[in-house]
């Protein structure tokens, strides 16, 4: 059965839910099941959907980005908001992630939504200025969470920023790692740190830290 019949045969009850007109497999869905039966398990906490992503795609709905931007979804993991970036605004999605094994999982969502999201298996500091500078939005959730991503962060952000991409976010619960690094963007680029809560698909809250041109 192929993603798009399965979507349509399953339904929204049956192992697939609809967060934001974007669907996501449940944890009983059987595509979902047969990836992790197959694959080796993603590394780097890609094992699930991270709630910070959802916050993001609140907060798009009221500060949007362009339709048809260029966006790099950054430690994309299964790839939620990427999907969502490209289904809601026809955006070309570059994913980025250290770990490869997540990239299958992203390829099911993608499907599952009918949009294309491009892959690149990469670490943040890895990440060169010519690939930043196209960018119209950079964005990342619950992607820092250790004290040894802080620096790597604040330098692929730095990078960022001096390239002139316009719209950046980085979404957290507020861990002290990403609160370090907020802290330094906001006395380098003027970045803010804006609260953020949302009720679906479960009471999440946290923190946005945003830079806008």
């Amino acid at each position: 059965m192929s993603v798009s019949q399965q979507t349509k045969a399953y339904g929204i009850k049956h192992g697939i839910k609809k967060v934001r007109g974007v669907y996501v497999m449940r944890k009983k869905n059987p595509a979902l099941r047969k990836l992790r039966k197959r694959l080796p398990p993603p590394s780097i906490h890609g094992h699930r959907v991270w709630s910070s992503s959802f916050l993001i795609m609140d907060y798009l709905k009221h500060y949007p980005i362009d339709d048809g931007a260029k966006v790099m979804d950054i430690g994309c993991g299964w790839g939620m908001l990427s999907v969502y970036c490209a289904k809601t605004y026809n955006a070309k999605v570059t994913a980025v992630d250290a770990d490869r094994w997540v990239f299958p999982y992203l390829r099911v969502h993608a499907a599952m939504n009918q949009v294309k999201v491009k892959t690149k298996q990469e670490k943040y500091q890895k990440l060169k200025r010519k690939t930043l500078a196209k960018q119209d939005f950079i964005a990342g959730g619950d992607i820092c969470f250790w004290d040894n991503l802080v620096e790597p962060l604040y330098k692929m952000i730095k990078k960022a920023v001096e390239e002139g991409v316009p719209y950046i976010i980085v979404a957290d619960p507020g861990r002290p790692p990403f609160l370090r690094l907020a802290k330094r963007c906001k006395k380098k680029f003027g970045a803010e740190l804006v609260p953020w809560r949302v009720d679906d698909p479960k009471t999440a809250a946290g923190y946005l830290m945003v830079i806008r041109k």
